[in-house]
């Protein structure tokens, strides 16, 4: 329990927590941003093979 107390009162340990968030915010961005990455790709591949024709057997 005082470890939690430290955790909330002292500057250590609230420096720790902004960077506990800090990580977890960029990592919320970064996978956002990965996911519309691929979205994006999935999009233009579909149009790519939408717009070649198609090979006769």
């Amino acid at each position: 329990m005082d470890a939690m107390i430290d955790l909330f009162t002292s500057f250590s340990g609230l420096l720790s927590l902004g960077i506990i968030a800090f990580v977890c915010v960029m990592g919320g961005y970064f996978t956002r941003m990965a996911l519309r990455k691929m979205r994006e790709e999935q999009e233009k591949m579909c149009q790519a093979n939408a717009k070649r024709p198609l090979k006769a057997a």
